[in-house]
């Protein structure tokens, strides 16, 4: 079952299975307006997780769940209990979330998140075995693994909901998909451009006509990568500014602390004011 010591530090990956991660934090920490580009299932494990979207907030406690699909912005607030904060996520192959939501044609699709409360024992057994269809490939069989992906997954379409899995047609999302899959890529916004078949211009214009840029998406998802990188791993700040396109810790730094409000190493540990959801 779940085993702290060995999965909460790293990020895990199975092809055609999913991804997973243990988050552990010491303080609590507010973030603003964070983006959520994968379709995911967290897992609270300790402490308490309050999101705020469009005016209303979802508390969140030990055993509660919450599934989240892709695009969702919301301002997230973990807090400590005793010291600790610990939660698990689980994203989901595509193709499976696919084969889940042809299961249940009728089923609401996800467009923003839903708590998963009260669920019981059952439903966290299913979470712990999700996880290990990740991490134990040298156990699990493909096969068993993609079992209990759905099994997983089958517990929100109890609820009357299913995860949406077609192509992204949003002009955002598909150039946060591409930045996300390679964010210490030396990224300009013109081969990007070709790359969507689209000038230079065009793209430029069309991000304007939604609120954002080429910019502001390249650090805010290089930054938001760092983030779970830090939450989830023990590599150093200089490794995870890096990976997301820094050659410089300190520079890294500065640009982490103005999207945030708090410094990298404050996610290690480090005091930090707690800011509130107003």
């Amino acid at each position: 079952m779940y085993d702290e010591a060995r999965i909460q530090r790293l990020l895990w990956s199975r092809q055609d299975v999913g991804l997973t991660a243990s988050v552990r934090q010491r303080n609590d920490l507010l973030v603003h307006t964070f983006v959520t580009d994968h379709p995911a299932l967290i897992l609270l494990r300790r402490g308490r997780k309050t999101l705020k979207i469009s005016g209303k907030k979802i508390v969140l406690l030990p055993g509660d769940a919450v599934a989240i699909a892709p695009g969702t912005t919301c301002d997230v607030l973990n807090e400590t209990e005793r010291g600790e904060f610990q939660s698990t996520w689980i994203v989901c192959a595509n193709s499976i979330l696919s084969r889940l939501e042809s299961a249940f044609p009728n089923h609401k699709k996800l467009k923003k998140l839903i708590a998963l409360k009260e669920l019981g024992s059952e439903f966290v057994q299913s979470f712990e075995r999700a996880v290990q269809a990740v991490i134990a490939p040298e156990r699990i069989p493909g096969i068993v693994a993609e079992h209990r992906m759905q099994e997983l997954l089958a517990w929100l379409a109890h609820t009357g909901w299913v995860f949406n899995s077609d192509t992204p047609s949003d002009l955002q999302r598909k150039v946060r998909l591409m930045i996300g899959a390679a964010p210490d890529r030396i990224w300009i916004s013109r081969d990007l451009a070709q790359s969507l078949a689209m000038s230079e211009a065009t793209l430029r214009r069309r991000l304007a006509d939604q609120g954002q840029s080429f910019n502001k998406i390249l650090i805010d998802v290089r930054m938001a990568t760092a983030l779970t990188l830090l939450q989830v791993t023990d590599r150093t700040v200089a490794e995870i500014a890096y990976q997301v396109g820094y050659e410089s810790a300190s520079r890294f730094s500065v640009r982490f602390k103005k999207r945030f409000g708090f410094s990298p190493m404050t996610v290690r540990g480090d005091p930090t004011q707690l800011q509130t959801l107003s």
